[in-house]
């Protein structure tokens, strides 16, 4: 690689890849899981489905992705990622379209379930984490970091925008839009944007002169790329890392659809309450580039030891909490670990195992993180049923927690697995 060969440009191309995967990734979660809540009220409405039935569209679509990860991340691992991206964006899109033509609210909860989860499975950290890995080494946390940002912004954005014209016109017409913006912004976004490596474009990871500068001795492989699924699964640290990024999720996803109730429990307004939702996200949009140029700095074992302290001190402010500042303080912390499981997650997987299978372990952590996330919402609920108060969910979280710390001090920089080698 000679270079003569290489673009001027003073800006390293893997930013603006950075920038692409924000939007890919506000496309795939800010019209799935954000907008779920804001459509199924008026389709519920005029198929007068039960909320039960309602609710199962989201829950299929989590129980879906958590299903496909595994072979959309094997995918990843050998088609180019342009490909699956564009895919991803017309199987989003024919969704929404086809939603739009439902006679009754199986039709939709059928479509979201499966074209919509497929497009969520594929524009997610899944696809970009693995694309960020190849253009980033020492920069790899904070690229990861900032392009989670784009899980947030798609809420942010894509919500107002759909309820305004279901508002003027109806969710079918509101649904046809979203379905024509998703198979037009995303396939073009990929053709023209996405390259796989540097390589392609006569770069080195990181803009580095050299391959010798483009890596450290914490990017050093971990594992042989010959490893089979069943090796990646059983191998200590893909336990360990899987098994708190999973708990993470679940604390936060449970206890997010919680935090108002929480707070009315506590003895504070609704209206509080929803400050406390606002608030969470805003620290979330903060800690997610911070711990993620954290995990550049830090070993994989110290970052998570920060964001598992976060999320353990934000449980036990919690179940203290007598005040209202006292709930400010715990969902700041609980904000501070949320929106770092994301960057962290992909960060600590990348550094541990090698890149040329990193599609195929990233796929098989996601698996479990979603199916399992799935059930912390209602679980939690189920819990303050039985209780009547979220006190006792906080004393077992805040347990396992404390278990899941001294966990990580068996992660090991590199993995030694005499494991079964896959046959072709």
């Amino acid at each position: 690689m000679e270079n003569n060969d290489k673009p001027t440009s003073r800006i390293f191309y893997g930013w603006w890849l950075m920038l692409v995967c924000l939007l890919i990734q506000a496309v795939g979660f800010g019209t799935s899981l954000y907008l779920y809540s804001v459509m199924i009220g008026a389709i519920g409405a005029e198929f007068e489905g039960s909320r039960f039935v309602m609710m199962m569209g989201v829950s299929g679509m989590l129980l879906l992705v958590g299903l496909m990860s595994p072979k959309i991340g094997s995918l990843l691992d050998r088609y180019p990622v342009k490909r699956v991206l564009i895919t991803g964006g017309v199987v989003m899109g024919s969704g929404f379209i086809l939603m739009s033509f439902s006679g009754n609210i199986y039709h939709v909860v059928f479509y979201y379930a499966l074209f919509i989860a497929l497009g969520m499975t594929i524009l997610s950290p899944l696809s970009c984490s693995l694309l960020l890995t190849r253009w980033f080494v020492r920069h790899r946390g904070l690229a990861l970091g900032i392009s989670a940002l784009g899980t947030q912004f798609g809420g942010l954005v894509f919500p107002p925008v759909i309820a305004a014209i279901a508002a003027a016109h109806d969710w079918r017409v509101a649904a046809t839009c979203l379905g024509v913006f998703i198979i037009a912004f995303v396939p073009a976004l990929a053709w023209f944007f996405v390259h796989d490596h540097p390589r392609d474009k006569g770069l080195y990871p990181d803009g580095a002169q050299s391959d010798a500068n483009a890596s450290t001795p914490n990017s050093a492989p971990a594992v042989t790329p010959n490893f089979s699924m069943r090796a990646i699964y059983t191998s200590p640290n893909f336990i360990i890392v899987v098994a708190i990024v999973t708990f993470m999720s679940m604390i936060y996803s449970g206890l997010l659809s919680n935090i108002s109730l929480i707070a009315v429990d506590k003895g504070e307004t609704l209206q509080r309450g929803a400050f406390l939702v606002s608030l969470m996200s805003l620290v979330g949009m903060i800690s997610s580039p911070l711990l993620g140029r954290l995990s550049d700095i830090l070993s994989v074992r110290k970052t998570l030891v920060v964001m598992s302290a976060s999320a353990l001190l934000a449980l036990v402010l919690f179940h203290q909490a007598q005040g209202y500042a006292v709930l400010v303080a715990a969902v700041v912390c609980f904000g501070f670990f949320g929106g770092a499981v994301v960057p962290v997650w992909s960060a600590a997987l990348s550094r541990l195992y090698d890149s040329r299978i990193y599609g195929r372990v990233l796929g098989a952590s996601s698996a479990v993180v979603y199916s399992l996330a799935a059930l912390s919402a209602p679980s939690i609920g189920l819990l303050y049923d039985l209780t009547q108060s979220y006190q006792i969910t906080f004393v077992i979280l805040a347990s396992v927690a404390v278990l899941l710390m001294f966990a990580i001090a068996k992660i090991t920089p590199q993995q030694h697995l005499m494991a079964e080698e896959t046959r072709n």
